[in-house]
């Protein structure tokens, strides 16, 4: 796994490092969150930039590889069937793949905020009304 992750990083060229430093900013980010923050609506919105950030990145980033935005949704086309199986080894793709795994790891900090919120509401929820009130 580890050797797969390098060779993504070494295949993205000059887009890695951003790449790289925009998923480990969101980690600290969002692990910070997961000790600060108390709003699931603050997650959504953490979650929403993880998603997009790195994979927007990513995305430059073959774009810029390829010689035109044409030029590169004619040549995918003509070679869809061949990239599907082979996907995963076709490292033209790097950028892409190093994007959308750093969003991956930084939506799972979201998704755990946001968990953490709502085990934490139950928990006060149960315990702050007496018994027979209601809401």
């Amino acid at each position: 796994m580890i050797e797969e992750l390098s060779e993504l990083y070494v295949n993205s060229g000059v887009w890695a490092s951003p790449i790289l430093i925009s998923t480990a900013g969101l980690f600290v980010a969002g692990s910070v969150m997961l000790f600060t923050v108390r709003l699931i609506k603050k997650f959504i919105f953490y979650s929403l930039i993880a998603l997009i950030l790195p994979n927007a990145i990513g995305v430059v980033g073959y774009l810029e590889e390829a010689d035109s935005i044409q030029e590169a949704i004619v040549e995918r086309g003509e070679e869809i069937s061949e990239e599907i199986t082979e996907s995963v080894e076709d490292m033209s793709f790097s950028p892409l793949y190093l994007g959308f795994i750093g969003s991956g790891l930084t939506v799972l900090l979201g998704i755990a905020g946001i968990a953490k919120i709502r085990l934490k509401r139950r928990d006060n929820g149960g315990s702050e009304r007496s018994p027979g009130t209601t809401r």
